[in-house]
């Protein structure tokens, strides 16, 4: 199966964006898939008010950051810059493909936007992220 089909049938069962997106990769990421559940939970439905990032990007941003950080507390900032590269160009691509990136603006197609579901949204952003990242 897919990371992309991966993530929307995590989805459909009843994850949140952010946690379809993480989950679909604890395999990649070496993590445990109910470790990044917890971490990703409160990252769902725009950070829960629908007026922040979309939770699928999070989830992806999040993958971005456990794929290049060196995890190294004691020297930090030594892999930040490519962890915020990546996630930078996730979300400009993002907004090209679903027309927004604040999730109350995907889902209802503010400011003249078109409307994306969320199960697209998670499949456009785990795309994404296997691309940007190469996994």
């Amino acid at each position: 199966m897919s990371k992309v089909d991966l993530a929307a049938e995590k989805h459909r069962k009843g994850y949140n964006c952010c946690q379809a997106v993480a989950c679909a990769f604890a395999d990649e990421l070496g993590m445990d898939e109910s470790a990044l559940y917890k971490l990703t939970e409160g990252f769902g439905g725009g950070m829960g008010t629908g007026k922040g990032i979309c939770g699928a990007v999070s989830g992806a941003a999040i993958v971005c950051g456990l794929v290049n950080s060196d995890g190294d507390i004691e020297n930090p900032g030594q892999t930040k810059a490519k962890s915020t590269r990546a996630a930078g160009a996730i979300q400009r691509q993002f907004v090209e493909r679903a027309g927004a990136l604040i999730c109350r603006d995907i889902k209802t197609g503010n400011n003249g936007g078109q409307f994306t579901s969320c199960e697209d949204c998670v499949k456009i952003a785990t795309e994404l992220a296997e691309q940007e990242l190469g996994l």
